[in-house]
Parts: C-alpha cells; structure tokens; sequence
C-alpha cells in the first residue's frame, strides 16, 4: 500500500482531540512554537517527545528508503507518536514544521502518566497507536535494511530478533536481489561483509549481536533504578501477566526478557482456546498487548536480558547480567519457561536457523513457502504449526513419536490435521538423518515398530519436541526436581533448604521471596491460560511477602 490517502484508509489511526481534551493536556504540557522547516524528531532518535498539535501542520516523513517520503500531514487537534514513542524506543520517522506550529510537547514519562491517570485520554492515544503500528506494517515502509544470505545462520538470527520484537525491516538476499550490487557498494561493503543493518542513510552495522541491535534502535536502555520491589525473569504469559499486575498495583516492576516478549507462546500462529478469543489469536498479538498493557502501568521490559548470576544479600536478590550490569530487587519471579529440546540426529547443528527451526512463525513461513517441510511432535504447539505451515508451504510432514494424536493433542486440533489435504502423518516415527549443502535439502525417517526407512525431500525441520526448563542461572539455594523444573508450594516447604517458621506460600520457591510460574514450574499445567493465571497470582503472594520485609 502506498501512502497516498493513508490518513483516509487508516481514520481510527489519526482521531482529532476534543477541546475539553486539549484544555486536560494544556494543564500539564508546556506549549511550544516551531517554525517552518523545524524538526520536532528524526528517525532513530530515542526518547521523542509526543506532540498535541495547538495550531499549524506537522508532516511525517519516511526517510527509511531510498528517498524521503511524505507519509502523511498532521493537522491540529491531532498528535504525533506511535508505539515506539510510547515504549521509549527510537521514532521511526522524521517530524516536520510546515509554517508556524504550537504544540503541547509532553516526554515519555509524563505520556505514561497521562495514560495511567486519564482514563478517556488513554484509550483514544493508544488505539490510534495500535492502529498506527498496523498501517504502518501494510504500507510501503522499508523500515530496516537486513543484507545477507538466507543461508546464513546470522542473518536468520537478527531476522528473527527483529520480527519476534515487532520491529519494522526490509531483507535483502544477497543471493537473489537484483538490486542487492548497488545497496552494497552504496553502504561501501562487501558480500562477505553481510549481514549488515542499516538505518536509511544514516547508519550500519555489520553483523552486530542482539544487544548492540536493540541498543541502537533503542529497545534496551541503560537501567535508571538500582533497587526494585519486583523483578520479573520472563516475558512470556506468566512474566508479562506478573509485570500487568504488579506495576498497576504499585509496585517498581522490571521484566527481564532474553529474546522478545511472548515467549514460545509468542511464536504461536493461532491460539484458539485461550479465554475470550473464540476466533483464536496469535501469540504475537497477544504478547504486544500484553507488553503494552504493562508498559501503561510502567513496568519496564528490557530486552535482551540474560541473567548469569543470581546471589542473595540480607533479604534482597542480587543480579548480574551477561552485559556485567547489576542491579537488587526485594523479591523475584521466576518466568523463564522452557525450551524445546534439540533432535538427537547427526550433523544437526550445521542447519540450525537455515532448516532446523523452533518456532513458525511467518518469517520461517516466508523462507519455506510453497516447499515441502517437516513438524516434529504430536503436541499442539506442532499441532498449531502444522495448521499455520499448511496454508503456506506444498507439504507438511507430521513425524509423530506415538502411535496416534488423542493422547497429547487438543481434539479440535488433531480433527483439523485430518482434514487438511496437505499434511501427511507418520506415527511411530523419527528422523535420523539430515542432508543437505547450504541448506537443509532431505531427511531420513525409520518407523520406530517395522524399522522401515524412508527419505523425504524437506527443505525445513520445525521441533516441537519435549521441553527443558531455563534455569541454568539459578543457584543451589532454589530447588528443582529431578528433571530440573523448580519445585513451589507444599513440596517446597519439606526441603531442608526450606528455613523459615511459616510455609512457603503456593507460588513460593525454597528461598523466601522467590516465586515461580508458568512452565518452569514443576507440575505447572503448560497451557497459555495456566501461566497467565500463575502470573497474576504471584503478585498476590509478592505483596504478602513485603509487608513482612
């Protein structure tokens, strides 16, 4: 889509304040004049102010692609701002003064109160910038330049990083772009410099990790506060249900996220038995409004965030991050969840993140689409994957350990998989082999019963096997049980590590003031619901913790 008559195509995205609404504003905002030609904020600037238009014009430009363009022009009563203004990350486009412009000019922290306090006022700011984000993604935005090679492991790694963080890119195979020969020698780089990021005209990055990705783009900032009264470890169901309940209740809340919010549930195509979504919703919708749900209170989620060290002092818990950053928190919940187990096959690790993949998503979606791919497991996180990759791909090959879907399967999803003419089921099966050159080309199955073997062309693995819980970070003093998810509650009272006079509370770990929820937790019910509602519990006992303190 174009962006001639984007206001016009997009009316919920660009709402007009009520006087009475600009008069609230005018209470608690500075008004300021700019003049013809005046930038208010460019592309990539962190930390942009959020304008309530009082008199004159200000136009949006793109300035991601080749060529700046005029998106749109803001009139008054209007205001600028999107998400990314809202969760401090960098503006993705350029504000221009057209002749002489008043505004109420209002920064991020004091938007946040506006948004906490007024109720009227918060609803109509963040629908239009939900409905914004998505006008925005169905345009012609390039947003991001990715430059590499689908058969490179780095270029899927930032790829991902970047999708499963909603933020907006461009990729560019070096391998099939036409015009790939000019972006290069405009940003003076080789092929075997890829892949590299770039911002427009304005900067690049060749290969850069996470960190110094969401650095600059403004994702992870530096920490301002040093004492918390709840960290969060986990942005998935329960951690983002925890950060929602406990900053809207008062509490200094921070949500530690390693890769993006949502958590494996955040990969998921299409949830259909989560409460109140009778049509379904996708993992990823659901975690961005769960994210801004608890940015509104003012949680804070910092992303990526590896916790490598957990220590105590007195009654506080002290962290130290893979950056070297520290920091203390009154009480702690565990969120991590878990992760899917890696195939025990040969060679597996060379087609890592180009074939062997652990989510489907539409990225992984896009690479396979109209090839033939494989879905290991016979739960309905391979369930749902299967479904999402049918309507994509030619084949999806369900390789099933067991001998059918009743046991581990959601009925409406194992009914779905029958009646879906382009996927194939194999019970009682494994792979045991993979081929392929730059990317993964054929797998090997043996039927586990006769031992028959069969190859099958598949140009992707999607595992959805088992699930090993994230704890390595977690020291003696939390215990876990035999197959290393924390153990909460009753069985946690019984420990000798357990030493205080009362019991710990339902959510409690063996150490006093850290709490446990979702799939990390041992005998925990691994559904999105489940974790949610553990999320929301946890503050509960949080709160009956420090009264104590």
């Amino acid at each position: 889509m174009s962006y001639a008559h984007y206001k016009e195509k997009f009316p919920a995205a660009f709402p007009k304040l009520s006087s009475a609404q600009i008069a609230q504003i005018a209470e608690v905002a500075e008004c300021r004049t700019y003049q013809d030609g005046d930038a208010l904020f460019k592309a990539g600037q962190a930390e942009f102010k959020f304008h309530v238009i009082q008199k004159g014009e200000i136009e949006i430009f793109d300035r991601s692609g080749d060529n700046p363009v005029l998106i749109l022009t803001h009139q008054p009563l209007e205001f600028t701002g999107d998400i990314a203004n809202f969760a401090g990350r960098s503006s993705n486009v350029d504000a221009i003064a057209r002749g002489t412009v008043e505004v109420y000019e209002i920064c991020a922290a004091e938007l946040k109160t506006i948004i906490g306090e007024w109720p009227e006022l918060s609803d109509i700011i963040l629908n239009a910038f939900i409905a914004r984000s998505i006008a925005l993604s169905e345009s012609h935005f390039t947003g991001l330049r990715v430059i590499g090679s689908q058969y490179s492991k780095d270029t899927f790694r930032i790829r991902d990083f970047l999708s499963r963080n909603r933020v907006m890119f461009t990729w560019v195979d070096v391998a099939h772009d036409p015009n790939v020969g000019e972006l290069l020698d405009r940003f003076h780089v080789q092929p075997g410099d890829t892949p590299i990021v770039a911002s427009g005209n304005e900067w690049i990055l060749r290969n850069p990790s996470n960190i110094i990705l969401a650095e600059k783009i403004g994702i992870k900032q530096e920490f301002k506060e040093d004492l918390y009264d709840l960290v969060i470890a986990g942005g998935g169901p329960a951690g983002l249900a925890a950060a929602v309940y406990g900053a809207s209740e008062g509490l200094k809340t921070i949500v530690l996220e390693m890769m993006a919010p949502g958590g494996q549930a955040g990969t998921s195509s299409k949830i259909e038995n989560y409460l109140g979504f009778p049509t379904g919703v996708s993992g990823e919708e659901l975690a961005a409004r769960a994210t801004i749900q608890a940015e509104k209170f003012g949680a804070r989620l910092d992303i990526p965030s590896k916790v490598v060290g957990l220590s105590f002092e007195n009654k506080q818990n002290v962290f130290e991050l893979d950056t070297g950053e520290k920091f203390l928190s009154k009480s702690l919940l565990i969120a991590t969840g878990a992760e899917y187990k890696k195939l025990d096959i040969p060679n597996i690790e060379k087609f890592e993140g180009r074939g062997i993949y652990y989510a489907a998503t539409k990225m992984e979606a896009t690479i396979c689409k109209d090839q033939q791919v494989a879905v290991v497991g016979g739960g309905n996180s391979a369930g749902q994957a299967a479904i999402f990759l049918s309507m994509h791909v030619s084949k999806v090959f369900l390789i099933v350990r067991g001998k059918n879907l009743s046991i581990t399967m959601s009925k409406y999803l194992e009914q779905r998989i029958k009646d879906c003419e382009n996927i194939e089921l194999y019970f009682n099966t494994q792979i045991t082999a993979v081929k392929g050159n730059e990317q993964l080309e054929a797998i090997s199955i043996m039927n586990t019963e006769t031992k028959e073997q069969n190859e099958l062309d598949a140009v992707a693995i999607f595992s959805f096997i088992g699930a090993t819980p994230l704890i390595e970070w977690l020291p003696d003093e939390i215990e876990k049980d035999e197959k290393g998810f924390i153990i909460t509650g009753v069985n946690a009272g019984k420990s000798p590590r357990w030493t205080e006079k009362r019991q710990p509370y339902l959510l409690e770990t063996t150490r006093p003031g850290v709490f446990a929820a979702g799939d990390v937790r041992s005998n925990s019910v691994k559904r999105v619901s489940s974790a949610v509602g553990e999320g929301s519990m946890a503050v509960q006992f949080v709160h009956e913790y420090l009264k104590d303190l």
